[in-house]
């Protein structure tokens, strides 16, 4: 006999039987599934992760890719983070306060006040130490709480240094004073400031009243005996090795005194550039006065000095003249010397020759004569001539006492007849002779031109 619930029974039984691999399976891929990402975990380029594991260990993933996770907690971190303390609040944030104003009020020394705008990028740390330094301390609240306290440190930073300066003065030339205290203690800590006493001259004193210096307190930055700043707090960011890499102060809006105090200063400033330019257009008015009279001066004195260079050049133009008149007269003066002095030892040469030519002829003419007495006297001795010869003896015997005669009056002879004694038969005598009839002959030509016809 069967029984219709055990048999349901058992075929329920047997159905869970038949299924519970597959159950089985399916648990094991879910299971799987949730422990996926408890065991292996990814990370960006952009970001750095530090796990802690189950046994208490941390590692600083700094790769990118999948890496294993071993069941461990991790944490992300970004490289770069963007702070903003500005007007149009954090543009980074995704709550609803994105748009909130939190710009930064800063308290100049003059008691004026102005909303700072402010943006701040950093480097979060690159060692390992520093990373698990930061982790340790600002674990729980991630990238915000790191932002909020760099946020409080920049606040410090502009707030310190307010009261270097007026707001005027921060608004007209010491904006980049004021930007590098603040980017200059935001690497390395805020500074000491203290407070000190400065004398201002204002003047002799009127009538002996008064006094002639003003006092001022000025607040200045402490420092050391070598110039540095005294620091008064360690920065946040060195001591977590964060480092800036770009800060910007973007805008300022200044309080109404203030505003009110730098309009009157910008047209004061404006009523002295006014008085300034007049100034200048005036002193140039009066430039350009002098300066007509430097040129009617300066063409004054261009028209005589191109007078003088007039004489001048005309003056040296006659006196080149004269020296060139001169030194032709010197060389011609020269020219007729040098030509005397040739003349001059020419006719000294002539009267030498002459000289020389006269004493020959008197010794020749001394020998005829010498030689026509013998002659005679031969024939006075032999008496054998006949009377043809004896008579061609007398007349030579005239004609050398002649010719004796006319050597002896000639005073001196210009011109000198010589012969060449090889060219003739006879030797010297007949060459001799033939000279002294030469002179004769020419004398008597001289006396019978003289006479005439």
């Amino acid at each position: 006999m069967e029984f219709p619930l055990a048999n349901q029974t058992r075929s329920w039984f047997d159905f869970a039987q038949a299924g519970l691999p597959y159950l089985a399976a399916t648990l094991g891929v879910l299971i799987m599934l949730i422990c996926i990402p408890l065991v292996i975990q990814w990370n960006n380029e952009e970001h750095y992760q530090i796990v802690e594991f189950p046994n208490g260990d941390i590692s600083v993933i700094d790769t990118t890719g999948f890496h294993s996770q071993a069941f461990g907690q991790v944490f992300t971190y970004p490289r770069y983070v963007d702070t903003y303390l500005s007007k149009s609040g954090d543009p980074m944030s995704k709550e609803s306060s994105r748009h909130v104003d939190t710009s930064v009020r800063v308290t100049f020394n003059d008691g004026g006040w102005g909303f700072m705008s402010n943006h701040l990028k950093f480097q979060m740390p690159v060692t390992r130490e520093k990373r698990i330094q930061l982790h340790r301390h600002f674990g729980e609240g991630g990238e915000a709480a790191i932002r909020e306290a760099i946020g409080h440190h920049l606040i410090n930073c502009l707030k310190n240094t307010g009261p270097l300066m007026s707001g005027s003065e921060h608004q007209s030339q010491r904006k980049a004073e004021f930007y590098q205290v603040v980017s200059d203690q935001l690497s390395k800590g805020l500074y000491t400031m203290e407070r000190v006493k400065q004398k201002i001259e204002r003047g002799e004193k009127i009538d002996g009243f008064g006094d002639d210096q003003d006092v001022q307190y000025l607040t200045r930055i402490k420092r050391d005996a070598q110039g540095q700043p005294v620091l008064a707090a360690v920065s946040p960011l060195t001591e977590y090795g964060i480092t800036v890499v770009q800060y910007n102060q973007t805008d300022t809006i200044y309080d109404p005194d203030t505003v009110t105090q730098i309009n009157a200063k910008r047209n004061s400033y404006q009523l002295a550039e006014e008085a300034k330019a007049g100034v200048e257009k005036e002193h140039q008015k009066l430039q350009e006065v002098v300066e007509k009279g430097r040129l009617a001066v300066a063409n004054v004195e261009a028209e005589q000095q191109k007078t003088k260079k007039g004489i001048l050049v005309s003056a040296q133009k006659d006196l080149d003249v004269k020296e060139i008149n001169q030194r032709e007269q010197i060389t011609v003066a020269e020219q007729a010397v040098a030509v005397a002095g040739e003349k001059l030892k020419q006719v000294m040469t002539e009267l030498e020759t002459s000289k020389i030519a006269v004493k020959i002829a008197e010794a020749e003419a001394k020998s005829l004569i010498s030689s026509s007495e013998a002659t005679r006297a031969k024939l006075d001795q032999g008496g054998a001539l006949s009377e043809r010869e004896q008579m061609l003896a007398e007349m030579r015997m005239q004609r050398n006492a002649a010719i004796a005669k006319s050597i002896a009056e000639i005073p001196s002879p210009r011109t000198v007849i010589l012969g060449d004694s090889k060219s003739r038969p006879g030797g010297a005598g007949s060459s001799t002779n033939e000279t002294l009839m030469n002179l004769i002959m020419l004398q008597q030509l001289k006396t019978e031109g003289r006479k005439g016809p």
